[in-house]
């Protein structure tokens, strides 16, 4: 295929320069923050989709730019600037770019141009999302003047180089970008959109990604030649004070390398946007393919909008759907869930009240009107919520049933859990049960079989008679610190069915208390819990706690952690008891804690290492082999030093593709005798090796979550995780089967 020539020649470099109320302050008036944002926001949504803002102090301080680039939020999605930050909880994805003298620029994996002085070819960021953030800019700390000049090329000024039947290739969905494949092309004629990163497509074809047809992949080259032709596009050196940015899906940006030596620095800034063009915030015009008072047809284009990623303009059509049916809670439902998805919460708190007034009982509305009570901090009126929604749907059907699939019955607790708000990594929010149970997400395909959800709070299901037939029971509960009270009444559920399959008896789950893990497993010749006590602040001075503490043999430094707690929030090293003391403080709400005596179990090269198996249905499974220089080890701190020091990840590696020649056959016995005691059919153990090979557990229950988080940037990990959800499917297969014999 032949690059067509039609004559692109390089555009001016657009600027703007920030008012002057502004200058000194950038991050200061929201008023004058506004209308730079909008001027922005005018610039990327047309050619050519980028613009330069001088100006800007370059001062190693990131609040500027967060400021400005939530102000150009606040204005893409018709909020005022002052009242956006008061309600505004987006995260920002922020990067310094420089370079990493210590990173071995030879292994191509995370964040390498990030990190180093290389060239880097014009791409788009985030390609891997199903949706890419809109939003990417870069801040100029320090130049350097020798190098590192900046590419911008708007997909405008590519297409005048290829020829159409080049364009129809690269619109085709066969290009793999993270987990599916995307076009590379795509939107109407006129308006077209790109999503390119040549590495990341090369990377997972590498991985075991069906490879792409001859004419596929010509097409890529012949799109390669046009973007190695770098000198017919604009270019320019950022200088500091200067800010860049642009529409991702319009513009594809690189730069040329520079000097090993060089102390150029950057801020990097992604961030959803739903729309640039600011102009009009008001109602469609009579011109659009729809009817203004046809509730039906502002439903079917919001619809459209949102498949498309066009959020913005999907909740206008929502909310005129509303308002012209406001008793209609199926619309209330959907234009509440956009509102969640969007991270646009007080309003959506407000759509599910009028949802809930119309239908007391609606399940959907009530399980999302606790999920935001909760986010705001309501976490007693959010339980109230949630209690009534599990009386009144102690079952629900996730949906019309398929009578050539098999039914599994999923067991979840409401008591001492929570539905809360929870940001994926695509940047938008979603309603998640929180706390006290395992996801079966990526353990299980779940459009192979019906599902029925039994919501259980307190005694719900005392009375409990009339659910549709099912053939396996699959109790999700896995935490009994935490929801003690749902074990107990699931444990009475699973007994009014003794003929049906059952994975985790709850009755197992009950013994795995951190407590009683600490007396059982101590038990186990070379492996050692460490000492383990619950406490609970029942109105008795905070010195007579600590008193009793002590005098139970603990001694400092040793961790306390909320009971039931599966994260690292409320965890803390404490070495005094007046620490102690501020930890009790600081926490007030809390009533139940763990008292666990710390272990320093550093390894030979002064580091700390958590390592995680799973057991499916008896069998054994690696998961992970975290090393960082912090004791509380998770897995996101995988790039504190994980993503820097290639030793590390051979060490996962090694663990991964051979565990029981890693940790060795006494080890790995052990294990197994952990196994045989705790007689769960799926379970999570934290361990270590400490260096006199006592088998040390951190942790060991069944609420560990199992996902592909870190697989992009990993990959030698994804071939693992897939066994896992393998394993997990198989064991409900061979349940399934055993129930019909």
């Amino acid at each position: 295929m032949k690059i067509a020539d039609r004559g692109v020649k390089p555009i001016a470099i657009p600027t703007l320069e920030i008012p002057q109320a502004l200058a000194g302050s950038p991050g200061g008036k929201t008023d004058n923050l506004e209308e730079l944002a909008l001027s922005i926001c005018a610039a990327l949504s047309n050619y050519p989709h980028y613009v330069i803002v001088n100006d800007y102090p370059p001062i190693e301080d990131r609040t500027n730019l967060v400021n400005l680039c939530k102000a150009i939020l606040a204005v893409s999605s018709g909020h005022n600037v002052s009242e956006f930050y008061s309600q505004n909880k987006e995260k920002v994805s922020f990067t310094k770019v420089r370079i990493d003298r210590e990173n071995d620029t030879s292994r191509g994996r995370v964040t390498r141009y990030s990190r180093t002085h290389l060239p880097l070819p014009p791409h788009t960021d985030s390609s891997y999302m199903e949706f890419p953030h809109e939003l990417v800019a870069f801040q100029c700390i320090v130049a350097d003047n020798k190098g590192g000049e900046s590419i911008m090329i708007p997909v405008e000024d590519i297409l005048p180089w290829i020829d159409d039947q080049v364009a129809e290739l690269l619109r085709a969905p066969v290009y793999p970008f993270g987990d599916e494949p995307y076009p590379i092309l795509s939107g109407e004629k006129g308006d077209e959109e790109i999503r390119y990163y040549r590495a990341q497509i090369e990377r997972i074809l590498e991985a075991g990604a069906p490879p792409l047809s001859d004419e596929h992949r010509a097409a890529i080259e012949t799109l390669d030649a046009v973007l190695q032709q770098s000198d017919r596009f604009s270019q320019f050196h950022l200088q500091p004070g200067q800010i860049v940015f642009m529409h991702n899906n319009k513009v594809l940006h690189g730069r040329k390398g520079f000097s090993q030596e060089s102390d150029r620095l950057l801020y990097r800034v992604r961030l959803h946007v739903d729309t640039f063009d600011c102009a009009d915030q008001g109602k469609p015009s009579e011109s659009e393919n729809f009817h203004l008072d046809d509730a039906n047809a502002h439903m079917s284009r919001a619809k459209e909008l949102k498949r498309k990623g066009n959020f913005n303009d999907a909740l206008k059509h929502y909310r005129y759907a509303s308002e012209l049916e406001p008793n209609n809670t199926d619309i209330l439902k959907s234009y509440g869930n956009l509102l969640i998805r969007t991270g646009q919460f007080g309003e959506a708190a407000k759509t599910f009240c009028s949802a809930l007034k119309i239908a007391p009982n609606d399940y959907d509305s009530g399980i999302a009107l606790s999920s935001l009570v909760n986010f705001s901090g309501k976490y007693e009126k959010a339980q109230v919520i949630l209690k009534h929604v599990a009386r009144c749907h102690p079952y629900v059907l996730e949906d019309i049933p398929d009578l050539h699939k098999p039914t599994i019955l999923r067991i979840r607790g409401f008591d001492g859990c929570e539905h809360g708000i929870t940001q994926k990594l695509d940047g938008t929010y979603t309603t998640l049960l929180k706390g006290g149970h395992f996801s079966i997400r990526d353990l299980v395909d779940g459009e192979k079989y019906n599902w029925i959800v039994l919501n259980i709070s307190e005694n719900n299901i005392n009375e409990l008679r009339d659910i549709p037939k099912f053939d396996l029971l699959l109790n999700t509960i896995a935490c009994p610190d935490r929801a003690g009270v749902s074990v107990l009444t699931a444990a009475k559920f699973v007994d009014r069915y003794p003929t049906i399959p059952l994975i985790n008896d709850p009755r197992r789950v009950l013994e795995t208390t951190r407590e009683e893990n600490a007396l059982r497993l101590n038990k186990i010749p070379g492996v050692s819990f460490p000492k383990t006590k619950r406490v609970s602040l029942d109105g008795t001075s905070l010195d007579a706690i600590v008193k009793e503490i002590l005098d139970w043999g603990f001694v400092f430094p040793f961790i306390v952690r909320e009971a039931g707690s599966q994260t690292g929030i409320s965890v803390a090293k404490v070495n005094s008891s007046e620490e102690l003391q501020e930890y009790f403080q600081e926490f007030p709400e809390i009533k139940d804690y763990y008292i666990i005596q710390f272990q320093d179990c550093r390894n030979k090269q002064n580091v700390f290492n958590k390592t995680r198996v799973f057991f499916i249905d008896g069998n054994f499974y690696p998961v992970a082999n975290l090393f960082d220089d912090e004791w509380n080890i998770h897995s996101g701190d995988r790039y504190s030093i994980m993503d820097k020091t290639p030793w590390t990840q051979e060490k996962e590696k090694s663990f991964l593709n051979d565990p029981i020649s890693y940790l060795g056959t006494e080890n790995f016995e052990k294990l197994c005798q952990i196994r045989d005691l705790i007689g769960l059919d799926f379970f999570g153990i934290d361990f270590t090796i400490l260096q006199d090979g006592t088998l040390f557990i951190f942790e060991l229950n069944a609420a560990m979550r199992h996902n592909f988080d870190h697989a992009k940037n990993f990959p030698y990990t994804e071939p693992h995780l897939k066994r896992i959800s393998d394993a997990f499917d198989a064991m409900l297969q061979r349940r399934l089967i055993s129930n019909k014999a």
